[in-house]
């Protein structure tokens, strides 16, 4: 029966659209927690280079230069943090764009599926509420052998 084919693929297409948009759910989870920490790193690394930058008291030259050399790479550090951040937040932006298309394709496919079984209970009552069709003329026939 026609209906019931097309109930079964609107079902199969509702499905991988749910699976789709549990995926881009995730996957903005995802992007979200990668900018929390993102920023969480940032900010430490920000506030270590600004209490390790004012130490004062006389040092050696050596000193100095391991001073400055770590200074160095906490900036990097902070650097490399905030463009993480950055790139987080551009991932979570794509990440809320592909959730909306994902639960507009998931509502479209409730709403097919929910056309197909409504066709297939109206084609299930319509051949229930008809007359039963007669039988093939042949079969009618009285054996006359």
């Amino acid at each position: 029966m026609r209906e019931r084919r097309r109930l079964a693929l609107a079902k199969r297409q509702l499905l991988i659209a749910q699976i789709a948009q549990r995926q881009a759910m995730r996957g903005l989870a995802d992007a979200l927690g990668e900018e929390t920490r993102s920023r969480t790193l940032v900010e430490r690394s920000r506030s270590l280079l600004e209490s390790y930058s004012y130490v004062s008291g006389l040092a050696s030259g050596e000193a100095l230069t391991e001073r400055g050399r770590f200074l160095a790479s906490l900036s990097e550090v902070s650097a490399a943090a905030e463009r993480a951040e950055g790139d987080a937040a551009r991932q979570a932006e794509w990440q809320a764009d592909v959730l909306a298309k994902a639960d507009t394709r998931m509502r479209r496919f409730e709403d097919r599926t929910l056309e197909a079984r409504r066709a297939l209970e109206t084609e299930l009552n319509r051949r229930a509420a008809s007359p039963p069709l007669g039988m093939a003329r042949k079969l009618l026939k009285k054996d006359s052998t």
